[in-house]
């Protein structure tokens, strides 16, 4: 497997655990819902975006990585949630183009 396909496989089980079981664990508390959507879900966006700027430069396989972001939590979305997390959904994209971004400069530097 190549480097790049293990990292988009890596985060797509980080992003699994953080959208899918850490929801089961919180979301029984009321109001820190807002906590993940607004905290750390696009923290985990950037820092597993950062790798992967790193790993793929600026290539056209660079975009899966916010792709997959936005694919793997829109299931969440119905979940857990209701519609009206949908307005997230193009926030983590963002972030992770932004975290992507970040990887990019710190490949570049070198």
């Amino acid at each position: 497997m190549k480097p790049f396909a293990a990292l988009l496989l890596g985060t797509l089980l980080v992003l699994g655990i953080v959208y899918y079981l850490l929801p089961l664990l919180v979301l029984q508390e009321e109001g820190l819902a807002w906590f993940l959507l607004l905290i750390v879900n696009p923290v985990v966006c950037i820092l597993t975006g950062i790798p992967a700027g790193i790993a793929g430069g600026i290539k056209k396989s660079a975009i899966l990585h916010p792709l997959i972001c936005g694919a793997a939590f829109f299931p969440a979305i119905f979940l857990y949630y209701n519609d009206s997390a949908l307005v997230y959904l193009p926030i983590y994209i963002c972030v992770a183009v932004m975290g992507l971004a970040v990887g990019w400069i710190i490949l570049y530097k070198k």
